[in-house]
């Protein structure tokens, strides 16, 4: 090789690592620092079609996303009540025969971490992006296949409100009996 060669090729691979990561995102709005907000309206805009929205006592948005991605029937938003902050995105396909799917998110995301469960089709695809958990798995009680988003601190921090929200509060005059 001579030395121009050996150059240019030092050159390629240098900028192929300099430049910047790119945070991850969905309908292009950076997941780990978006909020509830801001994500509703770009999954609308994106084709989400609303089928009800979270309140008071759902912790939840529920859409149609056949329109969105290929395959896929519903899609979930969970956010964090106290501040809006989003805990999970995920998308729900019906059966079980993804592999288009996971080809598509080991070309975007790179190799998986494999958990294999009791049978060898329990597996479960993990990857670990700018903060944001994503996961492909199998509900096979379900019969549903699942592509999961989630922020594990903004997670933990929902599934508190929620058993807060759910905890019977004692009343000042109330007692315990053992009989």
């Amino acid at each position: 090789m001579t030395l121009d060669v050996k150059r240019i090729l030092v050159l390629v691979l240098c900028s192929g690592l300099c430049y910047p990561a790119t945070a991850l995102e969905l309908f292009g709005v950076t997941l780990e620092s978006t909020t509830r907000d801001e994500l509703r309206a770009a999954g609308e805009q994106a084709g989400l079609v609303l089928i009800r929205e979270g309140g008071e006592d759902n912790w939840f948005d529920l859409y149609d996303s056949a329109a969105v991605l290929d395959g896929s029937s519903r899609f979930y938003l969970g956010f964090l009540k106290q501040d809006q902050r989003l805990a999970f995105a995920e998308y729900e396909f019906r059966g079980f025969g993804r592999k288009r799917l996971l080809r598509d998110l080991k070309t975007k995301y790179g190799a998986a971490e494999v958990k294999v469960g009791r049978f060898f089709s329990d597996r479960s695809y993990f990857w670990q992006r700018d903060g944001v958990e994503i996961e492909l798995s199998t509900d096979w009680q379900n019969y549903r296949t699942r592509l999961i988003y989630r922020v594990p601190a903004n997670m933990s921090e929902l599934i508190a409100e929620m058993s807060a929200r759910n905890k019977p509060q004692k009343t000042e005059g109330e007692q315990v009996s053992l009989y």
